[in-house]
């Protein structure tokens, strides 16, 4: 992961227009908690924000510091906002400072280019997501090896998904920097949503 911090004292206000969404892995994130504050640690307080989504998949929220990214978590809320307005702030904040573009890959899928910290999260964000994917005009399935890494192919692209695994392959053997998982996700185009799919057994239909 980045250089980000959970436990840093400071006021939302002073830093509004640098709060983003951000995915994180669960227990990767709390096993990093419980190591960084040790037996100070409490889960609950210090834990950033999230909303589960799939697997152990969650969307957070930062704050961008310049040099590092600090979580928010109970704690930093206080009185000054809602974990509802922290979502509606974070989601604006992202739509009006990051743009992507869908380019092709040299292995036959698609990828998701455009500030390399943020690329994964942009999934999350509902109109730029459909914005990225509407070219494609059908199902998709993803996966997102690494905070800057997101590939794509059409679903029922039998071809495309196999480079797709070829390269999620490669890179789980290469050690890349800031590594997620190679899990597949499948995405209906027309209902909006998101579905898990096992990476070796995912054939199209």
């Amino acid at each position: 992961m980045l250089n980000e911090e959970m436990n840093d004292t400071f006021s939302l206000n002073d830093h509004r227009d640098k709060i983003y969404p951000r995915i994180f892995l669960l227990d990767e994130l709390r096993e990093e908690i419980l190591q960084t504050l040790g037996e100070d640690a409490d889960v609950d307080a210090d834990f950033p924000i999230y909303h589960l989504w799939l697997k152990d998949v969650a969307l957070g929220f930062v704050v961008d510091r310049g040099e590092k990214y600090t979580f928010i978590s109970k704690r930093h809320l206080g009185i000054e906002m809602t974990e509802e307005e922290l979502s509606a702030l974070a989601l604006k904040n992202f739509e009006r400072d990051f743009e992507f573009r869908l380019v092709e890959t040299v292995f036959g899928c698609y990828q998701v280019c455009g500030d390399p910290d943020h690329c994964v999260t942009a999934m999350f964000v509902a109109p730029m997501w459909e914005k990225i994917v509407a070219p494609m005009g059908k199902d998709i399935v993803v996966a997102f090896p690494g905070y800057d890494l997101l590939f794509l192919t059409p679903a029922d692209d039998e071809e495309g998904i196999a480079n797709l695994k070829m390269e999620l392959y490669k890179i789980h053997g290469m050690g890349i920097e800031k590594p997620l998982k190679d899990y597949l996700f499948l995405y209906k185009l027309e209902k909006k949503e998101w579905s898990f799919v096992m990476c070796d057994d995912y054939t199209p239909d």
